[in-house]
């Protein structure tokens, strides 16, 4: 005789009892003989982390100081409830590293957060509740602990939950294929005697690829724990690389065009598109930190419409134009701004900017006193005119 036992079954004792009855009629129970069977299933503990591909992508391009998102699904596919803890890994080399940490990637930050109604038009996202010393975790969503653990609440045999993978990226990120790691341990260890597949190396892991091939280095029977997440950082780095100026064309006759040459190199990993070069003059410098110049500031403004990155061996021409500044009387400092604003993410924002120097008119601050009392002289002359009409008109 062959019992099965269901596969989702919690543990615990279970009785199978097999009775044998008479095809014959008797007054009374037709009952003849009865075997009664004591089964034990055993606790068995199995934590899974995974991606549903039909709804996320274990691959996302992003740009450095960006936050990116992962849905993930948590399975508890032991026969007994677990609290799971979530833990974040990263590669020294082309090895994982065992030990939970952000390695190379110190500068970026890792969180979770829990989602309900998943399954709805409205889906939540649920931040885990933050913990001081000696505070018990919640019987519902998840917890961050004092020590910095991550925990979920206790999840019952053969159940899933979703989580949400939170990273943020610094902003000073190489632009690179980055790899982060995401474990989900078992309250009650490892193997062999907790978690089935649960190993502290990642070379069993079911989401290891190591040569990139898009085909996946372990088969079924493999660790479930663990949940590779690929991150592309693209990013146009749009640098200032020389500008000219004819020596003895830094002051001109009010109303001329000094003309300016500049040079600008695109040194990221993807195009820029779009990109406004102005000539800003007598800027605050609080506004030039930040790449900002007043609309009231701008004395020359130009769009290019795409600056492509370096090609496959690494070399690229920059884009070389002119700019032309419009001389106004007195003298000005200026600077030139590519991208102002930072509307472009970039993956270095502090070579968009070049002080080109002072630029003037032929005469200086002589110019703004003409410009003054030019503007003064006609109202003066009408209010001159105008008294002297009255005087006659008095005298008439």
């Amino acid at each position: 005789m062959k019992i099965n036992i269901p596969g989702q079954i919690v543990a615990g004792n279970y009785q199978v009892v097999l009775k044998a009855f008479s095809e014959e009629y008797y007054d009374g129970t037709d009952e003849r003989d009865a075997i009664l069977f004591d089964i034990t299933v055993n606790q068995f503990h199995d934590m899974q982390i995974w991606i549903d591909e039909t709804v996320e992508s274990q691959i996302k391009t992003t740009a450095p100081g960006r936050t990116v998102r992962y849905l993930l699904n948590v399975t508890n596919n032991g026969n007994v409830p677990d609290i799971p803890t979530l833990h974040n890994h990263t590669k020294s080399g082309d090895e994982w590293n065992p030990t939970p940490d952000m390695g190379s990637l110190s500068k970026w930050n890792i969180e979770f957060a829990m989602v309900e109604d998943f399954d709805t038009e409205l889906p939540r996202e649920i931040p885990c509740t933050v913990l001081g010393v000696g505070e018990a975790a919640p019987e519902y969503g998840c917890a961050y602990h004092d020590d910095g653990t991550w925990s979920l609440a206790e999840m019952p045999a053969y159940t899933t939950v979703q989580i949400v993978v939170i990273v943020d990226i610094s902003p000073t990120a190489t632009l690179a294929n980055r790899e982060i790691g995401i474990k989900v341990l078992s309250n009650y260890g490892s193997s062999p005697n907790g978690d089935t597949d649960e190993t502290p190396s990642w070379a069993d892991s079911c989401t290891i690829d190591s040569d990139n091939d898009g085909v996946l280095d372990n088969v079924y029977p493999c660790d479930t724990n663990e949940q590779v997440l690929r991150i592309r950082l693209r990013a146009p780095d749009l640098e200032i690389t020389n500008y000219q100026i004819d020596s003895d064309n830094r002051d001109a006759p009010v109303g001329e065009m000094i003309p300016v040459v500049v040079e600008i190199a695109n040194t990221g990993n993807v195009h820029a598109t779009d990109i406004n070069i102005v000539l800003c003059e007598d800027e605050t410098e609080d506004n030039l930190r930040n790449n900002i110049c007043s609309e009231e500031n701008i004395a020359y403004r130009q769009v290019i419409g795409a600056i492509m990155p370096p090609d496959d061996s690494g070399s690229s021409e920059p884009v070389k134009i002119t700019l032309l500044y419009p001389v106004t009387a007195g003298n000005h400092d200026v600077q030139v701004i590519v991208d102002p604003g930072n509307l472009i993410i970039e993956a270095n924002e502090n070579n968009n900017r070049k002080n080109i120097g002072e630029l003037s008119s032929e005469n200086g601050w002589l110019d703004v006193a003409f410009e003054v009392a030019g503007e003064w002289s006609v109202p003066t002359m009408i209010l001159l005119l105008t008294i002297a009409l009255m005087a006659v008109a008095g005298m008439v």
